[in-house]
Protein backbone atom coordinates (compact mmCIF):
# COMPACT_ATOMS: atom_id res chain seq x y z
CA UNK A 1 0.00 0.00 0.00
CA UNK A 2 1.48 3.54 -0.58
CA UNK A 3 -0.02 6.98 0.48
CA UNK A 4 0.52 9.67 -2.11
CA UNK A 5 -0.22 11.96 -0.20
CA UNK A 6 2.42 11.75 2.62
CA UNK A 7 4.57 9.46 0.36
CA UNK A 8 4.62 6.35 2.92
CA UNK A 9 4.59 3.01 2.09
CA UNK A 10 3.36 0.31 4.32
CA UNK A 11 5.98 -2.40 4.99
CA UNK A 12 6.39 -5.46 6.86
CA UNK A 13 7.75 -5.69 10.88
CA UNK A 14 10.40 -8.36 9.14
CA UNK A 15 11.87 -5.38 6.66
CA UNK A 16 12.71 -3.21 9.71
CA UNK A 17 16.32 -4.24 10.73
CA UNK A 18 16.50 -5.79 13.75
CA UNK A 19 13.26 -5.62 14.78
CA UNK A 20 12.99 -8.07 17.68
CA UNK A 21 10.91 -8.51 21.03
CA UNK A 22 13.27 -5.73 22.93
CA UNK A 23 11.82 -3.15 20.09
CA UNK A 24 8.78 -3.89 20.57
CA UNK A 25 8.93 -3.38 24.77
CA UNK A 26 10.50 0.14 23.77
CA UNK A 27 7.79 0.99 21.44
CA UNK A 28 5.28 -0.17 24.10
CA UNK A 29 6.78 1.44 26.76
CA UNK A 30 7.15 4.53 25.03
CA UNK A 31 4.13 4.83 24.15
CA UNK A 32 2.70 4.47 28.16
CA UNK A 33 4.59 7.45 28.85
CA UNK A 34 2.45 9.88 26.54
CA UNK A 35 -1.09 8.08 27.73
CA UNK A 36 -3.09 9.88 30.11
CA UNK A 37 -2.76 11.18 32.80
CA UNK A 38 1.24 10.91 32.16
CA UNK A 39 0.71 13.15 28.89
CA UNK A 40 -2.52 15.98 29.03
CA UNK A 41 -3.82 16.54 25.55
CA UNK A 42 -1.91 18.59 23.10
CA UNK A 43 -2.38 19.81 19.69
CA UNK A 44 0.37 18.42 17.88
CA UNK A 45 0.23 14.66 19.19
CA UNK A 46 -0.57 12.45 17.18
CA UNK A 47 -4.17 11.99 16.57
CA UNK A 48 -4.79 8.12 17.26
CA UNK A 49 -3.18 8.23 20.86
CA UNK A 50 -6.45 7.58 22.23
CA UNK A 51 -8.13 5.06 20.08
CA UNK A 52 -5.27 2.07 22.19
CA UNK A 53 -5.08 4.30 25.52
CA UNK A 54 -7.51 1.58 27.18
CA UNK A 55 -5.70 -1.40 25.97
CA UNK A 56 -2.01 0.00 26.64
CA UNK A 57 -2.97 0.26 30.05
CA UNK A 58 -3.62 -2.86 30.88
CA UNK A 59 -0.71 -5.44 30.67
CA UNK A 60 0.26 -7.46 27.13
CA UNK A 61 1.71 -10.84 27.65
CA UNK A 62 3.06 -11.22 23.90
CA UNK A 63 4.34 -7.65 23.09
CA UNK A 64 5.75 -8.70 19.98
CA UNK A 65 2.52 -10.37 18.75
CA UNK A 66 0.73 -7.24 20.05
CA UNK A 67 2.83 -5.14 18.36
CA UNK A 68 2.67 -6.90 15.21
CA UNK A 69 -1.01 -7.52 15.45
CA UNK A 70 -2.11 -3.84 16.02
CA UNK A 71 0.22 -1.66 13.93
CA UNK A 72 1.46 -0.92 10.94
CA UNK A 73 4.93 0.00 9.34
CA UNK A 74 4.80 3.30 7.54
CA UNK A 75 8.17 3.74 5.61
CA UNK A 76 8.44 7.51 4.72
CA UNK A 77 10.01 7.79 1.43
CA UNK A 78 11.28 11.10 1.12
CA UNK A 79 15.19 10.95 2.18
CA UNK A 80 16.05 11.07 5.60
CA UNK A 81 18.57 13.06 7.67
CA UNK A 82 19.72 12.99 11.12
CA UNK A 83 21.34 14.63 13.76
CA UNK A 84 22.12 14.26 17.43
CA UNK A 85 21.29 16.78 20.39
CA UNK A 86 22.15 15.79 24.41
CA UNK A 87 21.89 17.65 27.49
CA UNK A 88 25.26 20.12 28.30
CA UNK A 89 26.15 19.69 31.82
CA UNK A 90 27.43 23.27 32.40
CA UNK A 91 29.47 25.21 35.47
CA UNK A 92 27.17 28.01 36.38
CA UNK A 93 26.47 30.56 39.20
CA UNK A 94 23.12 31.94 40.27
CA UNK A 95 25.05 35.65 40.37
CA UNK A 96 26.91 37.39 38.76
CA UNK A 97 30.89 37.38 39.82
CA UNK A 98 34.29 35.91 39.09
CA UNK A 99 34.16 34.82 35.78
CA UNK A 100 30.52 34.09 35.52
CA UNK A 101 29.23 37.33 33.45
CA UNK A 102 27.18 35.93 30.66
CA UNK A 103 23.46 35.40 31.42
CA UNK A 104 21.05 33.13 30.39
CA UNK A 105 17.37 34.39 30.77
CA UNK A 106 13.70 33.47 32.09
CA UNK A 107 11.24 34.11 29.76
CA UNK A 108 10.24 37.81 29.37
CA UNK A 109 6.50 38.73 30.45
CA UNK A 110 6.01 40.89 27.28
CA UNK A 111 6.92 38.08 25.31
CA UNK A 112 3.90 36.35 23.79
CA UNK A 113 2.60 33.42 20.97
CA UNK A 114 0.68 34.93 17.67
CA UNK A 115 -1.43 32.55 16.97
CA UNK A 116 -2.30 32.79 13.65
CA UNK A 117 1.29 33.68 12.68
CA UNK A 118 2.06 37.00 11.29
CA UNK A 119 3.40 38.06 8.64
CA UNK A 120 4.96 41.41 9.65
CA UNK A 121 6.82 39.41 12.61
CA UNK A 122 10.08 37.78 12.00
CA UNK A 123 10.84 34.38 11.24
CA UNK A 124 7.39 31.98 11.37
CA UNK A 125 5.64 34.71 13.11
CA UNK A 126 4.45 33.29 15.65
CA UNK A 127 6.20 35.41 18.70
CA UNK A 128 6.31 38.85 19.35
CA UNK A 129 6.45 41.57 22.00
CA UNK A 130 3.48 43.34 23.58
CA UNK A 131 3.81 46.58 24.09
CA UNK A 132 2.25 48.49 27.03
CA UNK A 133 -0.78 50.25 24.07
CA UNK A 134 -1.52 46.47 23.20
CA UNK A 135 0.35 46.52 19.91
CA UNK A 136 2.64 43.37 18.79
CA UNK A 137 6.46 44.14 17.45
CA UNK A 138 8.91 42.04 16.89
CA UNK A 139 11.22 41.02 19.70
CA UNK A 140 14.90 42.11 20.31
CA UNK A 141 16.97 39.76 18.89
CA UNK A 142 20.66 37.91 19.96
CA UNK A 143 22.66 41.25 19.25
CA UNK A 144 20.17 43.23 21.17
CA UNK A 145 19.83 41.25 24.17
CA UNK A 146 23.43 41.23 24.37
CA UNK A 147 23.90 44.83 23.70
CA UNK A 148 21.47 45.28 27.47
CA UNK A 149 17.84 44.73 26.30
CA UNK A 150 16.63 43.11 29.13
CA UNK A 151 18.92 44.45 31.61
CA UNK A 152 17.27 45.43 34.50
CA UNK A 153 14.01 42.96 34.18
CA UNK A 154 15.27 40.73 36.65
CA UNK A 155 15.63 37.72 34.50
CA UNK A 156 18.39 36.06 34.80
CA UNK A 157 18.60 32.42 35.68
CA UNK A 158 22.00 31.71 35.81
CA UNK A 159 25.25 33.05 34.98
CA UNK A 160 27.84 31.03 32.46
CA UNK A 161 31.71 31.35 32.62
CA UNK A 162 31.77 30.93 28.98
CA UNK A 163 29.48 33.08 26.25
CA UNK A 164 29.86 29.53 23.83
CA UNK A 165 28.28 27.59 27.01
CA UNK A 166 25.31 29.61 27.13
CA UNK A 167 24.84 29.16 22.98
CA UNK A 168 25.06 25.55 22.77
CA UNK A 169 22.25 25.30 25.67
CA UNK A 170 19.89 27.16 23.59
CA UNK A 171 20.90 25.23 20.62
CA UNK A 172 20.38 21.56 22.42
CA UNK A 173 17.40 23.29 24.48
CA UNK A 174 17.71 22.27 27.98
CA UNK A 175 21.03 21.83 29.78
CA UNK A 176 22.14 20.57 33.44
CA UNK A 177 23.33 23.30 35.30
CA UNK A 178 26.56 22.85 38.27
CA UNK A 179 26.55 25.26 40.77
CA UNK A 180 29.86 26.31 43.15
CA UNK A 181 28.53 24.82 45.54
CA UNK A 182 27.92 21.37 44.24
CA UNK A 183 24.01 21.89 43.60
CA UNK A 184 22.68 21.12 40.14
CA UNK A 185 19.48 22.12 38.38
CA UNK A 186 17.75 21.86 35.03
CA UNK A 187 16.97 23.97 32.39
CA UNK A 188 14.36 23.34 29.48
CA UNK A 189 13.27 25.56 26.65
CA UNK A 190 10.89 28.35 27.86
CA UNK A 191 9.89 30.06 24.34
CA UNK A 192 12.33 32.37 21.34
CA UNK A 193 12.34 35.95 20.14
CA UNK A 194 11.11 34.46 16.59
CA UNK A 195 13.60 35.33 14.73
CA UNK A 196 15.09 33.13 11.90
CA UNK A 197 17.44 30.50 13.40
CA UNK A 198 21.16 30.48 11.51
CA UNK A 199 23.25 27.63 11.43
CA UNK A 200 27.11 29.20 13.26
CA UNK A 201 28.74 26.64 11.45
CA UNK A 202 27.48 27.63 8.22
CA UNK A 203 28.75 31.17 9.07
CA UNK A 204 31.75 29.74 9.85
CA UNK A 205 32.35 28.17 7.18
CA UNK A 206 31.73 31.26 5.02
CA UNK A 207 33.89 33.86 7.17
CA UNK A 208 37.10 31.69 6.48
CA UNK A 209 37.01 30.19 9.87
CA UNK A 210 36.04 26.48 9.21
CA UNK A 211 36.85 24.35 5.51
CA UNK A 212 33.77 23.40 4.17
CA UNK A 213 32.09 20.67 5.89
CA UNK A 214 34.21 20.84 8.53
CA UNK A 215 31.07 21.95 10.88
CA UNK A 216 30.74 19.65 14.21
CA UNK A 217 30.01 21.23 17.76
CA UNK A 218 33.28 20.17 18.45
CA UNK A 219 35.09 22.14 15.28
CA UNK A 220 33.03 24.98 15.97
CA UNK A 221 34.39 25.34 19.90
CA UNK A 222 37.89 24.76 18.83
CA UNK A 223 37.55 27.49 16.20
CA UNK A 224 36.09 30.09 18.64
CA UNK A 225 38.25 29.40 21.38
CA UNK A 226 41.12 30.08 18.80
CA UNK A 227 39.68 33.52 17.75
CA UNK A 228 38.05 34.65 20.95
CA UNK A 229 37.20 38.09 19.96
CA UNK A 230 35.00 36.83 16.99
CA UNK A 231 32.96 34.95 19.36
CA UNK A 232 30.24 37.93 19.47
CA UNK A 233 30.28 38.25 16.30
CA UNK A 234 29.63 34.85 14.69
CA UNK A 235 27.02 34.22 18.12
CA UNK A 236 25.36 37.26 16.75
CA UNK A 237 25.05 35.91 13.75
CA UNK A 238 22.33 34.07 14.61
CA UNK A 239 19.76 36.20 15.69
CA UNK A 240 17.40 33.78 17.32
CA UNK A 241 17.33 33.30 21.10
CA UNK A 242 16.00 30.98 23.43
CA UNK A 243 14.41 31.43 26.84
CA UNK A 244 14.33 29.12 29.53
CA UNK A 245 12.96 27.95 32.60
CA UNK A 246 14.00 25.66 35.49
CA UNK A 247 12.15 22.16 35.44
CA UNK A 248 12.33 18.92 37.63
CA UNK A 249 14.94 16.22 37.25
CA UNK A 250 13.01 12.40 36.63
CA UNK A 251 16.33 11.17 37.95
CA UNK A 252 19.70 11.10 37.03
CA UNK A 253 18.92 7.92 34.04
CA UNK A 254 16.44 10.00 32.10
CA UNK A 255 16.90 13.32 30.16
CA UNK A 256 15.03 16.58 30.28
CA UNK A 257 11.57 17.37 30.19
CA UNK A 258 10.90 17.24 25.98
CA UNK A 259 8.25 19.54 23.81
CA UNK A 260 6.28 16.42 24.49
CA UNK A 261 6.05 16.94 27.95
CA UNK A 262 7.83 14.08 28.68
CA UNK A 263 11.18 12.85 29.85
CA UNK A 264 13.72 12.11 27.53
CA UNK A 265 14.80 9.14 26.83
CA UNK A 266 18.58 8.57 25.63
CA UNK A 267 18.77 6.47 22.48
CA UNK A 268 14.82 6.22 22.04
CA UNK A 269 13.58 10.26 21.94
CA UNK A 270 13.44 11.83 18.36
CA UNK A 271 12.72 15.43 18.07
CA UNK A 272 11.01 15.68 14.58
CA UNK A 273 8.83 18.15 12.49
CA UNK A 274 5.54 18.33 13.81
CA UNK A 275 3.95 19.59 11.28
CA UNK A 276 4.52 15.89 9.74
CA UNK A 277 5.02 13.70 12.69
CA UNK A 278 2.53 13.60 15.30
CA UNK A 279 4.42 13.70 19.57
CA UNK A 280 3.83 10.08 20.01
CA UNK A 281 4.56 8.74 17.39
CA UNK A 282 7.13 5.87 16.97
CA UNK A 283 9.35 6.06 14.53
CA UNK A 284 11.85 3.22 13.59
CA UNK A 285 14.83 5.05 12.66
CA UNK A 286 17.84 3.45 10.55
CA UNK A 287 20.93 5.37 10.49
CA UNK A 288 24.89 5.08 11.29
CA UNK A 289 26.56 6.57 14.42
CA UNK A 290 29.81 8.44 14.52
CA UNK A 291 32.21 6.15 15.96
CA UNK A 292 30.15 3.01 16.53
CA UNK A 293 28.58 2.27 12.70
CA UNK A 294 25.60 1.10 12.16
CA UNK A 295 22.07 1.79 14.38
CA UNK A 296 18.47 0.38 14.16
CA UNK A 297 16.14 0.90 16.75
CA UNK A 298 12.53 2.75 17.85
CA UNK A 299 12.06 5.90 19.20
CA UNK A 300 9.23 8.07 19.95
CA UNK A 301 8.89 11.09 18.49
CA UNK A 302 8.95 13.59 21.66
CA UNK A 303 10.13 16.65 20.88
CA UNK A 304 10.32 19.47 18.25
CA UNK A 305 13.43 22.02 16.86
CA UNK A 306 13.99 25.18 14.96
CA UNK A 307 16.20 23.21 12.55
CA UNK A 308 14.23 20.00 11.98
CA UNK A 309 12.25 20.67 9.35
CA UNK A 310 10.80 17.92 6.74
CA UNK A 311 8.68 14.60 6.57
CA UNK A 312 11.64 12.55 7.23
CA UNK A 313 14.10 14.80 9.50
CA UNK A 314 15.02 13.47 12.45
CA UNK A 315 17.07 14.88 15.80
CA UNK A 316 17.98 11.68 18.09
CA UNK A 317 18.55 12.77 21.67
CA UNK A 318 21.90 10.87 22.51
CA UNK A 319 22.16 11.46 26.67
CA UNK A 320 23.77 14.24 29.19
CA UNK A 321 27.29 14.68 29.65
CA UNK A 322 30.21 15.58 27.38
CA UNK A 323 30.50 11.88 26.28
CA UNK A 324 26.78 12.18 24.78
CA UNK A 325 27.88 15.69 23.35
CA UNK A 326 30.62 14.21 21.36
CA UNK A 327 28.38 11.46 19.24
CA UNK A 328 25.52 14.67 19.17
CA UNK A 329 28.13 17.02 17.74
CA UNK A 330 29.10 14.44 14.77
CA UNK A 331 25.77 12.77 14.11
CA UNK A 332 24.66 13.81 10.60
CA UNK A 333 23.60 11.03 8.81
CA UNK A 334 21.28 9.69 6.12
CA UNK A 335 18.30 7.71 7.71
CA UNK A 336 15.38 6.10 6.76
CA UNK A 337 12.30 6.71 9.06
CA UNK A 338 9.84 4.42 9.78
CA UNK A 339 6.26 5.66 11.58
CA UNK A 340 4.49 2.42 13.53
CA UNK A 341 0.99 3.36 13.45
CA UNK A 342 -2.29 1.39 14.60
CA UNK A 343 -4.31 -0.42 11.82
CA UNK A 344 -7.40 1.30 13.06
CA UNK A 345 -6.10 4.75 12.42
CA UNK A 346 -5.88 3.97 8.75
CA UNK A 347 -9.48 3.23 8.08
Amino acid sequence: MNDSATARTAVAFADLPGWDAAEAEALLNGLARHLPPAVRERPHQARWLGLLADRLARPIRAPRAFVEETFVPLRIEAPGFLTGYYEPMIRASRVREGAFQTPLYRRPPDLVRVTPPRADLPGDGTFARRLADGRLVPYPDRGAIAAGALDGMGLELAFFADPVDAFFAQIQGSARLVFPDGSETRIGYHGKTGHPYTAIGRVMIDRGLLPDGGATMQTIRAALAAAPERIAEILGANHSYVFFRERPSMGPEAGPIAGGGVPLIPMRSLAVDRAHIGLGTPVFVETTLPRSGPHNGITIAEDTGSAIVGPARGDLFIGSGDAAGAIAGELKSAARLTLIVPRRALV
